[in-house]
């Protein structure tokens, strides 16, 4: 922060907020205090500006919703939830205080459940509530929102009375639940970073394949495919046992395995393991590194492939970053949104890929071009196909419609979902939150509204059971074999003779 410039736009300021915590600006000590991390110390610190601007501690204490208060040059705000007080001098004080309440839980529950039902009968996107008697919805649910014994039951008939509208984007949340010591340790099923034959008659666990960058892959340990793991952690172990009886316990703990290769030789290893979900996160980075090369073999390594994950900016600056390196020297592009479940950056993607063209640049001794930093963002006006499948949700789906709409190019897979609305939502008392739709999307053209109507492919083709696990992607293959095709056209396409001025 820049507090001298800070103390001239604060001077007639009683509070603002700043990237680094709460300001609150004394006028007669003229003192400026605030919550930030100094040198790794996180508390309240003042500093007067603009002569003495070095932070000094005022107090560990921190707060919110705080307030100064001239009478006895104190700040007074909530600290941990509790009222508090903390004077120029740093002297703290709480005052705890507890009030007990006598609740009607019939009564609350009938008031919460009909702020539900009235917020989607004032909000829903529909004005005609998909044509249901929100009415006699009512009349349905209410006795059983009444009658609920816990949030839990209450959350449930509030989710029914929801799924009479047929609708996506919706739901409740129920305030509190289960709530467990985030520093005490939990129970999980360790990964060890490979996959198991499932064919294998034992004895042992007969090791398929290992994911890059597990901890079977590292150099200290270095499994193998082919090889069969015969223990864990001194245990024999066969396909026919509950591999949680072996692996269960805490993740922070090294597991001791004796593994059998190929040769019959065999030898002991010792690994840290992994959660579950980082091994996904792995198997998903294998994933698309196996697409990458697929589609890059098949077209003879004029073809890139790339994956959006989610509508959101985390994979958007994915694509930015990887549209230089998979685009480059590329004809097309294969762009996946499958498995996708949605967001809002679709437009962000669009802009990507339907930027108009309005000039041709040439540099000396340069290639025919646009300047990509005279553009939004980095751009790819060559052809494009993009996959998507029954898994592709909401702005994902928004995508998958606009490449139609636009005719950017081909869709290859399985038709979305089907669930298109915009989303808010609000708060419902103490009882919990109420997701709420309250904006429809509308295929241009043909004013279809895209809910209930998922985006359908050109080429729509199901995997059949077991392809995928054995390594057969047909919808990604038909994909390389369409985009082919168009980049055939797209060479063909007539491109006017460039003319120096000298040579007019």
């Amino acid at each position: 922060i820049d507090f001298k410039d800070m103390h001239e736009r604060l001077r007639r300021v009683s509070i603002a907020d700043t990237s680094e915590g709460r300001l609150f600006w004394s006028h007669d000590s003229k003192q400026l205090a605030f919550t930030a991390s100094v040198d790794g110390k996180r508390g309240t610190y003042t500093i007067s500006p603009p002569d003495e601007l070095k932070p000094k501690l005022l107090t560990t204490e921190t707060g919110s919703m705080a307030t100064w208060l001239a009478d006895g040059k104190q700040i007074v705000w909530l600290s941990d939830g509790t009222p508090a007080s903390v004077t120029a001098a740093g002297k703290t004080t709480k005052y705890a205080f507890s009030a007990a309440q006598a609740v009607n839980v019939a009564a609350r529950n009938g008031v919460a459940f009909d702020q539900c039902w009235r917020a989607m009968r004032d909000h829903f996107y529909d004005g005609a509530l998909n044509h249901r008697d929100w009415n006699a919805v009512r009349r349905k649910y209410l006795p059983l929102a009444i009658g609920a014994i816990d949030s839990q039951m209450f959350a449930e008939v509030v989710q029914l009375m929801l799924g009479e509208l047929n609708g996506s984007h919706m739901g409740f949340t129920p305030t509190g639940g289960n709530r467990t010591d985030s520093t005490a340790w939990r129970e999980s099923t360790a990964h060890l970073g490979v996959r198991f034959d499932a064919g294998h008659p034992g004895p042992g666990w007969h090791i398929q394949d290992v994911i890059p960058g597990s901890p079977a892959d590292k150099v200290a340990v270095r499994l193998k495919a082919g090889e069969t793991v015969l223990s864990v952690d001194g245990t024999a172990v066969d396909p026919s046992m509950d591999v949680t009886t072996v692996l269960n316990g805490r993740l922070d703990r090294d597991i001791h395995l004796h593994i059998r290769s190929g040769d019959g030789l065999e030898r002991d290893v010792s690994l840290r393991p992994i959660r579950f979900s980082t091994a996904r996160e792995l198997l998903y980075e294998k994933w698309i590194k196996d697409n990458r090369e697929r589609v890059a073999q098949v077209s003879g390594g004029k073809l890139g492939y790339m994956h959006i994950r989610g509508m959101n900016m985390t994979s958007f600056y994915r694509f930015e970053r990887e549209l230089y390196a998979v685009g480059a020297g590329m004809d097309g592009i294969v762009i996946d949104v499958r498995e996708n479940g949605g967001g809002s950056t679709t437009d962000h993607l669009l802009t990507v890929l339907t930027q108009p063209a309005h000039a041709i640049t040439v540099p000396r001794g340069g290639e025919v071009g646009y300047p990509q930093d005279r553009s939004v963002y980095a751009t790819w006006r060559k052809p494009i196909v993009v996959l998507c499948n029954q898994n592709s949700y909401s702005n994902a789906e928004i995508f998958s419609h606009a490449i139609k709409t636009l005719k950017r190019g081909k869709l290859v897979g399985v038709t979305t979902a089907g669930g298109v609305i915009s989303t808010g939502g609000t708060r419902i008392m103490d009882q919990g939150f109420l997701r709420m739709p309250f904006r429809g999307w509308y295929v241009l053209g043909t004013g279809d509204d895209m809910e209930l109507n998922g985006a359908v492919p050109h080429f729509e083709l199901w995997p059949l059971p077991g392809e995928l696990p054995a390594g057969k992607d047909t919808q990604l293959d038909k994909a390389i074999q369409v985009l082919t095709k168009d980049v055939k056209k797209w060479r063909k396409r007539p491109r006017p003779t460039l003319t120096n001025a000298s040579d007019r």
